[in-house]
């Protein structure tokens, strides 16, 4: 379980009653039912009474409540939590709001860098330092690169449509306009090695490439201080990844037609300081909730598990000895 709850609790104001069937929580307009059997409710209301007090972590719930109850504690809080019924009970006392900046630095880069961290190499990038990548694996690199790149204004657009102050209006609009058109860079590196725009039109990208755009357009248009905070995965480059792949489309013989304007693009991202722009947004946000702390972790996390699965199905797709233009099977 992904926890961001030092001590969950059901939120003021939920209504626990039995029924028929087992449980069933109110909370304003909305509500569920559990269902379990009949002598397991008991058991059931006495946990989520004990869970409406928010003095208990996860841990110590498990703990006081184990399966052998007739419901796994841990699965109820995640789905609780997915209809917004839980808050933390404590994490309010511990950290409370902050600015933008503050959360920057104390929340987000520790948890990125710790999350990133326990994912470990990806596997596309092991392949390169131990020789074992292929020529299908690096193309298709750059095939799932093209489509996050393309779409990186239509993925923007969105967040200026906010009532945000002028200076992160400008921000915006500065990304906007140095992103526009790069795909024309990857399409003239592709062609290189016999992939033609047609075909890329042609194709959809691998599903977790697809998940990640998705999610940063709903993030752009639904909660943009997530999206503020995944600019940081992706406007960041790595020099040592660079320089890793440089390595290996040399030692593969592909031309450097090809993965010079990767390079390029990256560095381009370096020369006008994209990777500082999360920081530079989120310093003009003068207050976060903790809850709203929270929900941005959640999302980041995520997308560092999305982009870990791209490299993971780039490995698994690509490195396959198939024509490269063939559409992803489902």
């Amino acid at each position: 379980m992904n926890n961001f709850f030092c001590f969950p609790r059901l939120r003021k104001g939920v209504a626990i009653t039995t029924n028929d069937t087992g449980i069933a929580l109110h909370y304003h307009e909305q509500g569920c039912d559990i269902t379990v059997e009949p002598e397991t409710k008991n058991k059931l209301f006495l946990f989520l009474k004990t869970l409406a007090k928010g003095k208990y972590s996860t841990k110590n719930l498990i703990q006081k409540f184990s399966e052998n109850e007739g419901f796994c504690c841990v699965e109820i809080i995640q789905r609780l939590d997915k209809l917004g019924l839980i808050d933390d009970g404590m994490q309010i006392k511990q950290t409370g709001a902050l600015s933008g900046e503050d959360f920057y630095f104390s929340r987000l880069l520790p948890v990125v860098r710790k999350w990133q961290y326990n994912a470990g190499d990806s596997p596309f990038y092991s392949r390169m330092v131990s020789g074992k990548i292929t020529n299908n694996e690096i193309i298709g690199f750059a095939m799932e690169y093209y489509h996050l790149v393309k779409m990186s204004p239509a993925l923007i657009a969105p967040a200026l449509s906010h009532n945000l102050n002028e200076n992160i209006r400008a921000l915006l609009l500065g990304l906007f306009i140095e992103e526009y058109d790069h795909d024309k860079m990857l399409l003239a590196c592709l062609s290189e090695v016999g992939i033609d725009e047609s075909v890329l039109l042609a194709r959809q990208p691998l599903p977790a490439t697809f998940m990640a755009n998705a999610s940063l357009g709903v993030y752009a248009r639904q909660h943009f201080l997530s999206f503020f905070s995944a600019l940081l995965l992706f406007e960041t480059p790595s020099q040592m990844f660079n320089n890793t792949f440089i390595d290996a489309c040399i030692n593969k013989g592909l031309p450097e037609e090809f993965y010079n304007p990767i390079i390029t693009h990256s560095d381009i991202n370096e020369e006008s300081d994209h990777d500082l722009i999360t920081l530079n947004l989120l310093r003009e946000i003068p207050v976060i909730a903790v809850e709203e702390q929270n929900v941005i972790l959640v999302h980041i996390c995520n997308l560092i598990e999305m982009l870990f699965e791209e490299d993971r199905q780039i490995v698994e797709f690509y490195s396959q000895k198939n024509d490269l233009r063939r559409v992803y099977n489902y």
